[in-house]
C-alpha cells in the first residue's frame, strides 16, 4: 500500500478536456471531505510534516498540493470551514472514496470526517481548481482554456486608467455598518495587542454570488478593552478589492465553464463560451453582485475615536489569491502604536 496521503486518493474522476467540438463532457461528480472539529491551522502543519519528504509532491500556494505518480495526477487543497476543515481532491485515476490513503490519514490522526455535502463550498472549490489548471501549474490535469482572458485583462486596464487620479471613482466613504451579516462564516481568528489592550477579531465569509470566485468578505471587530479612549488614526492595506474590481471581473466572466455546465461542452466550444441567451441572466447577476458587495467596499476609517471599552467594525473585501492584512496606526495617551492582522 502506498504511504499515507501519497496518492491523494480522490473523491472524484475528472475527464480531460480538449478544445474540439468532439471533446468529452466534463464529469461533474466532484467530491470532498470535511474533517470535523479540527481547524485548518491545526491540520495543515500535520499534512506538511507528513508530505515534507515526498519528492513527488509540490506544495502550491494557499494550502494546495500537486503530485504525479506514474500516469496519475493528483490535486488536493485544504479549506477553512470555521471550526472544521474541508479537503478537496481531484485526480484522473480510479479511486474508492470510502477507503483510500486520505481516509487512512484521517484515521491515523483520529480525525472524525464525513463526505462533504455543502454545494456552495463545492462550487467554490471547483472554480479554484479550474484557475489552478488554467494557470499551467497542474501539468497533466487539463481543463478548457479561458477564452475570455484577453477581454478580462483589457477591461481591467481600462478601469485602472479611468480611476487613476480621479477622486470620483474612489471607494465609498467609511461608515460603520452594524447590520447582521447573512453570509456563511468560514473562518474566524482573534488577535490581542498588549501595547494598546486592543482585541481584533477577524471573520471571513463566503459571498453568495459569483464574485466569490475572486474575493471573500471580511469583518474586523476592533475592541478597546482599556479604560482610555483610543484614536484610530489610520487603517491601511496594500491590496483590497474595490467594487470596480468585483463588477468588472464578474461581468466579463461568462466563460466556457458556465456555458459548459448549462449547455454542454460541444456548444460551449462552438460559441467560444459566449451566448446572447446569457445576456439578461448575467446582467441580473451583476446587479446582485453590486448589492451584496457594496457594504464591504467602503474606504477604511481614519481618525476614528474608539471610546474606552467599546468596539468598532470594519468590513472589506480581500482577493482570495493574496489576502493582505489590515495595518492599524493608533494613538493612545499620546503614544503612537502600529500593528497588523
Amino acid at each position: 500500500m502506498k504511504t499515507i496521503l501519497k496518492s491523494f486518493c480522490v473523491v472524484s474522476l475528472l475527464a480531460l478536456f480538449s478544445v474540439t467540438a468532439n471533446a468529452a463532457g466534463m464529469i461533474k461528480d466532484y467530491h470532498a471531505y470535511r474533517i470535523k472539529n479540527q481547524n485548518i491551522r491545526n491540520v495543515v502543519p500535520v499534512v506538511d510534516d507528513i508530505l515534507s519528504n515526498e519528492v513527488e509532491i509540490k506544495k502550491l500556494a494557499r494550502n494546495a498540493y500537486y503530485a504525479t505518480y506514474g500516469d496519475g495526477h493528483y490535486y488536493m487543497k485544504f479549506y477553512p470551514a470555521l471550526h472544521d476543515t474541508d479537503v478537496y481532491i481531484v485526480t484522473d485515476e480510479e479511486y474508492d472514496k470510502d477507503n483510500n490513503d486520505v481516509t487512512e490519514f484521517f484515521k491515523s490522526q483520529y480525525y472524525q470526517y464525513e463526505i462533504l455535502e455543502d454545494k456552495e463550498a463545492y462550487k467554490e472549490y471547483k472554480f479554484d481548481f479550474i484557475d489552478y489548471a488554467r494557470s499551467g501549474a497542474l501539468d497533466g490535469l487539463f481543463t478548457l482554456p479561458d477564452g475570455l482572458k484577453p477581454l478580462k485583462k483589457g477591461m481591467n486596464k481600462i478601469n485602472d486608467k479611468l480611476s487613476k487620479g480621479n477622486e470620483k471613482t474612489s471607494s465609498i466613504p467609511y461608515s460603520e455598518d452594524n447590520d447582521p451579516i447573512d453570509l456563511t462564516c468560514i473562518d474566524s481568528e482573534e488577535f490581542y495587542n498588549s501595547d494598546t489592550d486592543i482585541t481584533v477579531t477577524i471573520n471571513e465569509y463566503r459571498l453568495k454570488n459569483k464574485e466569490n470566485k475572486y474575493v471573500h468578505a471580511y469583518e474586523y471587530i476592533v475592541k478597546n478593552n482599556s479604560d482610555s479612549d483610543i484614536k484610530v488614526e489610520k487603517v491601511y492595506s496594500e491590496r483590497l478589492a474595490a467594487l470596480k474590481d468585483i463588477t468588472t471581473s464578474t461581468f466579463v466572466d461568462m466563460d466556457k465553464l458556465d456555458v459548459a455546465d448549462t449547455l454542454g461542452i460541444p456548444l460551449a466550444v462552438a460559441t467560444g463560451g459566449l451566448s446572447l441567451g446569457f445576456t439578461v441572466a448575467n446582467n441580473v447577476r451583476l446587479a446582485k453582485v453590486v448589492a451584496e458587495s457594496t457594504r464591504f467596499s467602503r474606504s477604511l476609517p481614519e481618525n476614528y475615536d474608539l471610546k474606552a471599552n467599546s468596539s468598532m467594525r470594519i468590513l472589506c473585501l480581500k482577493f482570495k489569491d493574496d489576502p493582505q492584512p489590515l495595518e492599524f496606526t493608533v494613538d493612545k495617551l499620546g503614544q503612537t502604536y502600529s500593528f497588523a492582522y
